[in-house]
């Protein structure tokens, strides 16, 4: 009897157990999309007006909407930072190695092994052997890792570096700089070449951003050689990885070049063509802008391929019937650059907000992009800026989440949010320890509804420093510039000879943080 009894209570307890682990919490899906170049006020649920983003504006309705969200000023810093979980300003973090190599590996018809080789060595600064990057992190916590889109931070990487930094999977370019032409010959696929039909352009097709007369005409009819549009290619491979992989956690980051310019669109697929909003905008525009409306229509073109995209990506998991344990993130890498004008340098200072010049009035942008619903009860506010700027057009940008069912519905949360959060927040989704030494800190606890168990009380971007009650210190050559965004989100005064003390205050974080080592890197 007593060998029945002992067998008898050996199967409760196994029983015990599996009904114990089926219980735990699932780990959720993350598929996190990072748009370029796109602006916040380009999104209807920030406030656009003339291009519609219904898919990405359901998320927002079914999500949480951030409105103070900070990232750096142009791709590879904020691409470095988001998968380091470090900020953008520490010395000696990353290597920014130069693109191009990827034309001249086809111009010289190098191998893929002959052309990691030459891109490894250009790489100066290597990561420490116990350094850890967010795929990684993700991979330990037993996801599938796939990237889909412009890889990792440039503006040139190479299949190594790609499995150093944890990715299972990937489709994409290598070369950032490639990624400008939407026509490659081909994408790399998981270490090899994926050719694509039709494409016979060594410079991947790109549009020169020439707005002469009859540029238009020419950019539209000139098709030879392009044929196979690279973001479908990503977008095919991207679903394909979730239905391979629906019954496992997966981390998918779609880091698509759209809808980074020069302009080009599929000429079924320019939806705004001939819209009556932009061209009434450019009616009046002066010497070749007026050429820019076509450009311009272009572009809201490929914001709506976007949109459109990541109402794919949506309705994937729904077919798979993985929705329900799937968080979507939406975020961009920088803010807006404008691809439809011919002098949009004008646009890149302090005086120039919400799309206009603030000396004659004048609508730089007929998008108004550098702008969103993000004052108090949806207040518009105007930026200061474009990428390649530290003023807050150039670094501020849009941040949705969304998982209906789970997260909140129709929210807005204006905590202050770093690009270098998401490895954080990541990783508590995931339930696996944050490493030591990062500065990601998680927004999880927003996702539930609770407030951000320690939120930052400064956050560190493309050598500016912004505190959590609102002010800003950067520099432009010599001069300090201070501002309490609180009360001027605009920038339009500077109060560095006003503020003596809040400056010394300001500029002691500074000296801190701006070219500080990183403490992640044993």
């Amino acid at each position: 009897m007593r060998l029945p009894i002992l067998l008898f209570l050996f199967l409760l307890l196994v029983a015990g157990s599996l009904q114990s682990h089926s219980a735990s919490p699932r780990q959720p899906n993350i598929v996190f999309i990072y748009a370029d170049d796109l602006g916040m006020g380009m999104l209807g649920c920030y406030g656009q007006q003339i291009v519609k983003t219904p898919n990405i504006d359901r998320l927002a309705d079914q999500g949480i909407t951030f409105t103070r969200v900070y990232s750096s000023q142009y791709c590879c810093p904020a691409r470095a930072s988001l998968l380091m979980g470090v900020h953008d300003s520490h010395a000696n973090s990353y290597t920014q190695t130069r693109g191009g190599l990827v034309t001249a590996m086809e111009q010289n018809k190098w191998s893929p092994e002959e052309f990691s080789q030459k891109a490894e060595s250009a790489s100066t600064i290597k990561p420490s052997p116990n350094e850890v990057f967010l795929p990684q992190l993700l991979k330990k916590a037993g996801y599938v890792t796939g990237q889909f889109g412009k890889l990792d931070w440039g503006f040139t990487t190479w299949p190594g570096e790609l499995k150093r930094h944890g990715w299972d999977h990937y489709t994409g370019y290598m070369d950032h700089e490639r990624a400008h032409g939407f026509y490659p010959t081909f994408l790399w696929k998981d270490g090899g070449i994926l050719p694509l039909p039709g494409n016979t352009r060594i410079d991947a097709g790109v549009t020169p951003e020439q707005y002469a007369e009859g540029a238009t005409a020419k950019r539209r009819g000139n098709r030879k050689g392009k044929e196979t549009y690279a973001p479908d290619v990503m977008l095919k491979e991207a679903l394909n990885f979730m239905e391979a992989n629906r019954r496992k956690p997966i981390f998918l980051f779609f880091s698509t070049n759209l809808p980074h310019g020069p302009v080009d669109i599929p000429p079924h697929e320019n939806i705004y063509r001939d819209n009556t909003a932009i061209q009434d905008a450019y009616a009046s525009a002066s010497g070749n802008n007026r050429e820019c409306a076509a450009a311009a229509e272009e572009y809201a073109s490929m914001v709506a391929k976007l949109d459109n995209q990541v109402g794919a990506l949506v309705n994937k998991a729904k077919q798979l019937g993985i929705a329900d344990h799937t968080i979507f993130i939406f975020a961009a890498d920088n803010g807006h650059e404008i691809y439809y004008r011919t002098d949009k340098g004008r646009g890149r200072g302090l005086n120039y907000h919400g799309g206009i010049l603030d000396a004659t009035g004048e609508v730089l942008d007929v998008f108004r992009a550098n702008r969103g619903t993000i004052g108090p009860n949806g207040k518009m506010v105007d930026l200061a800026g474009l990428k390649w700027t530290n003023h807050e057009g150039g670094i501020r940008i849009p941040l949705i989440v969304s998982c209906p069912g789970t997260i909140p519905q129709g929210k807005v949360c204006r905590s202050m949010i770093a690009n270098y959060d998401h490895m954080a927040t990541f990783a508590e989704l995931a339930g696996i320890p944050m490493p030591a030494g990062k500065d990601s800190v998680s927004y999880a606890p927003v996702l539930q509804g609770k407030p951000i168990k320690k939120e930052h009380q400064h956050v560190v971007i493309d050598h500016s420093v912004i505190t959590r009650d609102g002010w800003k210190l950067t520099r432009k050559g010599n001069d300090w510039l201070l501002f309490n965004l609180t009360k001027d989100p605009g920038e339009r005064r500077n109060l560095a000879t006003e503020q003596p003390d809040k400056l010394r205050h300001m500029q002691d974080l500074y000296k801190r943080e701006v070219g500080s080592p990183r403490q992640d890197k044993s």
